[in-house]
């Protein structure tokens, strides 16, 4: 998803704060002040009965602040569930909140003891869970997972959640994030455009660079980049990575051993992304842009591919021109003997919502999260989003976009899903990965200088002590 770009006027106290967050360097004093946070005794707010129907003892009339992120997904869904809540919580009036800057806006608010009954907690500056889960502000969410769900009180709720929801929310054994879209990613681009020009979407490096010539030669650029948004680039990265080297690359990568960023996959990646800058085959100055001028771009047939995720359609529908059909494709294969087939697909449960265990009414905000976790909630973020919720059968049927279906077709025909774990992890390593590829991509690094500046990322996360470490074991 996407946040707004700092402007120079914005680079302030409060910004460098927020960026140190983004990079880990306040994570020592976030865990002693939250720590601090925690010594009250009990859970904040009242609560009623404990029935089959109120199974968190949601208290009468009680009011709840819900705040969510102002990104691709839009406003219209939280707005739909706000409407569900207080038609069955008369007179439990929501206070709905939005933000485009979640970090910036919320994490302040835990260390006040005073954060919203439920956060969701997207965009690239998000808040790191670690150091507000050590301060005891997170609520467990199995107590929601294993309440009765909103539409069979007979079935518990993770069992109507897709394969992966609940492991992609895990922190130290405890699942204390509920992911709430399944995204599709990929390299996004308009049908109409390649039927008209006579393209085919390419599936290896050489039909990537054939192509990319053909476009160059009709003024049209095959790749741009959300290049304000490092974390875009970021994806992008990983997915090549995973194509050349697979599993084991990123099994080095998640565990922080020695080097695993100077890797043959690695080094192919960064090699590849060089190639493209240096051919010129990327839109000029996107490295300067933000999300929504590149998008435009592929929109306007001004470039070939962008990479972003199934929400890419709903963001951009009021400026999407008559005749162009989104679809997606896979990641196309970078090297002769990659590790993944062409297919492989980068598709997972994203857009994480958190229940602060501090709040005024935490009962309320996983009463309001098991709600979104309805079929009839989850069906109407897929038709207002056109993207697929993590309920199972919620979006059957629907044929509301062509981006939906393809991103559905190509999900299906994934001979293996990509995922990575330290992005959830390491918030300095995810920074420096984003820096680093924007600058190959504009054309001012090497790829022998990619790897060494994360590399160095990467060794000083494993050295710092006050970071906690996870072991990814598959």
């Amino acid at each position: 998803m996407t946040v707004t770009p700092d402007s120079p006027s914005e680079l302030n106290r409060r910004t460098v704060l927020r960026r140190a967050a983004a990079a880990g360097l306040l994570a020592a004093p976030a865990i002693s002040a939250l720590a601090a946070c925690a010594s009250e005794d009990g859970d904040g707010g009242t609560t009623g009965e404990k029935t089959e129907a109120n199974p968190f003892g949601v208290g009468d009339k009680q009011p709840l602040e819900v705040a969510f992120f102002n990104g691709g997904f839009g406003e219209d869904y939280a707005k739909f569930d706000v409407a569900a809540y207080e038609a069955k919580w008369p007179g439990s009036k929501v206070d709905l909140k939005f933000s485009k800057l979640i970090l910036t806006d919320y994490q302040p608010r835990f260390y006040g003891g005073n954060p919203p009954d439920l956060l969701n907690n997207s965009s690239p500056e998000t808040i790191p869970v670690g150091p507000v889960i050590q301060g005891g502000q997170l609520r467990d969410l199995t107590e929601l997972l294993d309440a009765p769900s909103y539409d069979d009180p007979k079935v518990k709720v993770k069992d109507t959640l897709v394969a992966g929801t609940v492991e992609s929310g895990i922190f130290n054994g405890k699942p204390y994030t509920l992911n709430y879209a399944y995204s599709i990613y990929g390299m996004w681009y308009d049908e109409t455009l390649f039927a008209t020009k006579g393209y085919t979407v390419p599936k290896n490096w050489d039909e990537f660079a054939a192509l990319a010539e053909k476009a160059k030669a009709d003024k049209i650029a095959a790749f741009t980049f959300q290049g304000v948004h490092p974390w875009y680039i970021f994806n992008v990265v990983n997915e090549f990575i995973w194509m050349a080297g697979g599993l084991d690359a990123f099994m080095k990568i998640d565990n922080l051993e020695p080097n695993a960023w100077k890797q043959d996959a690695v080094k192919l990646t960064a090699e590849r992304l060089a190639e493209m800058a240096a051919k010129g085959w990327v839109q000029a100055g996107a490295a300067g842009l933000d999300h929504t001028t590149t998008q435009q771009a592929v929109l306007d047939g001004k470039a070939l591919f962008i990479w972003c995720g199934s929400w890419l359609e709903g963001e951009m529908a009021k400026t999407i021109p008559a005749g162009v059909k989104l679809a997606v494709a896979p990641p196309w294969n970078i090297g002769a003997s990659d590790k993944s087939k062409y297919g492989t697909v980068h598709a997972a449960p994203g857009e994480g919502f958190i229940v602060p265990s501090r709040s005024k009414n935490p009962a309320g905000g996983l009463e309001f999260l098991r709600m979104m976790l309805g079929k009839e909630q989850a069906r109407k973020f897929a038709e207002l989003t056109k993207s697929l919720p993590v309920v199972k059968g919620a979006a059957d049927g629907l044929t509301i976009s062509n981006a939906l279906t393809s991103a559905s077709k190509v999900a299906a025909a994934a001979p293996e899903v990509i995922s990575w774990k330290y992005e959830g992890w390491y918030a300095p390593l995810v920074t420096a990965v984003g820096a680093a590829a924007t600058d190959l991509l504009a054309g001012k690094s090497t790829p022998d200088a990619f790897m060494a500046a994360v590399q160095k990322v990467a060794d000083e996360v494993a050295k710092d002590e006050k970071i906690v470490k996870q072991k990814r074991t598959a």
